[in-house]
């Protein structure tokens, strides 16, 4: 099949279709692409593109030589007309937007003014909601006062009135409150209203009971807060006179001396309580011949009014119990002092046994109830201040003749849990103050500071006065440890003493509970615990510090002695002593022993730079040239010792340098008869006694007591070989008057390598002498045998 031939056109034709197109601006877009949309097609059919792009690019150049020519003349016009035309629609676009946000601002106020309305609406909603609530309420107290006053009319005894106004309440019911709860409720109420008035007499001793019940408490506080006033005074008389300081509140020295201001809890110038409501009910029972009716009554209403004080703090805890403990005994103290006057006003009405079983209750409930609302406590306080308000309602009403002995049982358990707790919570303190000292001296930097820390410091005879005049800032001898722990000391003897004081203390040694608790604090807690630290310790200047530390506990424990005599509640036994003096003196021995052992430690370093010429054909050292070794150590041991260990007394010093000089005399020893040197001269032994001898004359100079032997044994033993006073060892008296520091067995192994020594030496005169070193060190051994 024949591919059909496409048409073609010529330039003049397409110029003629070109103009054949509307290109009025006028026309629609639409228009203008239907007319276009035929030449497409026949462009693309006969492949004339480029020629129609030609034809294109030459019609435009014609159009726009006719947009030219005819803009010539109206130029500038055209130009302000385009101007005027984009300033007009910027301002109109500036009025829309503006158009736009009056709109937008409208809408706005619009919405707040309708949500004001909204608002006022509401308000008005509200309002009228509650001058409905207020008339209601209005109403509701007329109704009150109605009742109200019929209550006075049945206390002022107008019976028949009270009784016309319970009529009024139930035929003029107000109109608003008629069917509400509040006026079925008082509907509810006028059959107990009319019993109230048909029995009138039992209503009002009721009533008596209710409001003694709400006057109780007041009674109470007024009677401990007297009872409080009493003790304060009779306190600052036993601090006063020293004599009395033992007795307490209510013993017989107290009440001779008290100076009695009468004051009656149930009538005085805060509140009095009327009896004559009850002494009316009692004689109306009596005269009816029903005395024994209104006896039960009474009884089992106290008993209910009883129960309902103590079930009210049932729910106790450890942390309501201050603040409802306080209530609970102003109730009780109240309840019975009510008990005690009707008993005593009216025996014929009112038995002991009655009241003796309203009071053994109580005291079962009350220890229930410190039992429940100290469970689980951990805090000191709370028992103390618990014991406080125990022991004052426990000498109230043992003043008005209570059996107090259970009661008195309750303190004792308290007292027991309080020193349990006081000893871990102190437990704890010291632990902390110990493991948190740095060991460091403290500083106090002016007098007030220095008066603080003696304040609360013991001191040894004259120590306090030798610190007062040094200038300041002043180190202080100890650590912050000893003034923090003897805060503490001085606090746990105050609370400890805080509690017991006014307590009965015939079932229990109070001194001997305070002074191991005292023991047991300063040795486990304070001894102990800086033993344990010591074993960690290596600064030299921190054991020192140490030791000054326990030194100052030793004075202190010496001290305590004297105060807890002075403090002691009973007269009875001898001195009081403190085992914990054993346990800081056995604690200062481990700090001197650490001190020994870091100051070896050291030497053991200068002992590792030791390098004898053990075979030398002249010695080596001198008393004025000793080896190297030597002197490094001894300069590093005269000035670490004393430089380092300056705080501490001259006993102290003086065992530091014999250890140590005890440590290098072994040392020798040890070198000279020990298995890595296996041979040696006299030379050798020569040098090492002018090392020791340059040792002794350093310490010589040091002018300390009992450091003038430590060297015996090594200078001894080299002084018979070399003296060849071997033979003189031999003799017993000898060797037990001038060698008794000498060991024979050491004195053999010594002639034994002096032997080694001479043989290798060699030469005819050395190997006799290696035979006679040998010979002698065969003597001497059976010597050890023996």
């Amino acid at each position: 099949m024949m591919r059909k031939q496409r048409p073609t056109f010529s330039s003049a034709e397409l110029e003629m279709q070109l103009q054949q197109i509307n290109l009025d601006p006028t026309s629609s877009t639409t228009e203008n692409l239907e007319a276009l949309a035929p030449l497409i097609k026949s462009i693309q059919d006969s492949d004339s593109e480029q020629l129609y792009l030609r034809s294109l690019d030459k019609f435009v150049e014609e159009k726009e030589r006719e947009i030219e020519k005819i803009c010539e003349g109206n130029y500038e016009d055209f130009v302000s007309s385009v101007s005027t035309l984009l300033t007009i629609r910027q301002g109109t676009g500036h009025l829309r937007r503006r158009i736009g946000e009056l709109d937008g601002q409208m809408g706005d106020v619009g919405r707040a003014l309708g949500e004001k309305k909204r608002a006022l609406l509401e308000q008005k909603k509200v309002a009228r909601n509650m001058d409905d609530a207020i008339e209601t309420l209005q109403t509701c107290l007329r109704l009150l006062d109605l009742v109200h006053r019929v209550g006075e009319m049945i206390r002022e005894g107008k019976y028949w009135g009270a009784l016309r106004s319970l009529e009024d309440l139930l035929h003029l019911p107000p109109p608003s409150i008629s069917q509400t709860p509040f006026y079925a409720h008082i509907l509810s109420s006028l059959p107990s209203l009319r019993l109230s008035i048909k029995d009138a007499v039992t209503a009002s001793t009721k009533t008596w009971l209710f409001d003694v019940r709400e006057s109780g408490a007041k009674v109470g506080k007024l009677a401990l807060e007297q009872m409080a006033l009493r003790i304060k005074k009779w306190r600052a008389r036993r601090e006063k006179e020293g004599g009395v300081r033992l007795a307490r509140v209510g013993g017989a020295l107290e009440l001779v001396n008290n100076e009695r201001v009468e004051f009656d809890a149930l009538d005085n110038d805060e509140i009095k309580i009327d009896f004559r409501p009850l002494y009316q009910c009692v004689h109306i029972y009596e005269a009816l011949e029903r005395k024994p009716e209104f006896q039960r009554s009474y009884q089992e209403d106290r008993k209910i009014q009883a129960t309902l004080i103590l079930t009210s703090r049932l729910s106790t805890t450890p942390e309501t119990l201050l603040s409802t403990l306080p209530l609970l005994m102003q109730e009780l103290v109240g309840f019975f002092i009510i008990e005690s006057h009707v008993l005593n006003t009216m025996p014929d009405f009112r038995t002991q046994r009655d009241v003796d079983e309203l009071w053994d209750e109580m005291c079962k409930r009350i220890v229930e109830i410190m039992g429940q609302g100290l469970k689980g406590c951990s805090e000191p306080e709370v028992f103390l201040e618990s014991k406080t308000n125990v022991l004052l309602f426990v000498q109230t009403l043992e003043g008005y003749g209570y059996n107090i002995t259970e009661l008195n049982g309750l303190l004792i358990t308290l007292f027991e849990r309080y020193s349990e707790l006081l000893l871990r919570k102190f437990s704890t303190d010291f632990d902390q103050i110990v493991s948190e000292d740095d060991n460091q001296p403290m500083m106090v930097n002016d007098q007030e500071e220095f008066d603080q820390v003696a304040g609360v410091c013991w001191l040894a005879t004259g120590e306090m006065e030798s610190l007062a005049m040094q200038g300041f800032p002043q180190a202080m001898p100890f650590s912050q440890t000893y003034p923090m722990c003897c805060i503490n000391i001085r606090n746990f003897v105050d609370q400890f003493y805080q509690f017991t004081d006014g307590v009965a203390q015939q079932h229990l040694d109070i001194d001997e509970v305070l002074r191991k608790s005292l023991d047991g604090l300063l040795s486990d807690h304070v001894s102990k615990q800086i033993a344990r630290r010591l074993q960690s310790m290596s600064n030299l200047s921190q054991i020192a510090q140490v030791v000054v530390n326990l030194e100052h506990f030793s004075t202190a424990c010496d001290e305590l002695e004297g105060v807890l005599m002075n403090l002691r509640a009973s007269q009875r036994g001898g001195p009081v002593k403190l085992s914990s003096c054993d346990s800081f003196a056995a604690t200062l021995t481990i700090a001197q022993n650490r001190i020994d052992s870091v100051i070896n430690s050291k030497l053991e370093s200068f002992f590792e730079l030791a390098e004898y010429n053990w075979m030398p054909a002249r010695p080596q050292s001198t008393t004025t040239d000793p080896s190297t070794y030597v002197f490094e150590m001894i300069t590093f041991l005269t000035a670490y010792v004393d430089s380092v260990l300056i705080g501490l007394n001259e006993s102290i010093k003086t065992r530091a340098y014999q250890n140590a000089l005890g440590r290098i005399n072994r040392w020798l020893m040890e070198t000279l008869c020990g298995k890595e040197v296996t041979r040696f001269n006299e030379m050798a032994l020569a040098s090492v006694l002018a090392d020791v001898n340059f040792i002794e004359a350093e310490i010589r100079r040091l002018d300390k007591p009992g450091l003038d032997h430590v060297f015996d044994e090594v200078k001894h033993t080299i002084n018979i070989v070399l003296s060849d006073a071997v033979s003189a060892y031999m003799e017993p008296s000898i060797r037990s008057m001038s060698y008794s520091t000498v060991k024979p067995i050491r004195l053999a192994v010594i002639l034994a390598k002096l032997g080694k020594g001479a043989y290798m030496t060699g030469g005819q005169a050395n190997v006799f002498k290696a035979e006679r070193r040998r010979q002698e060190a065969d003597d001497v051994a059976k010597l050890a045998g023996r």
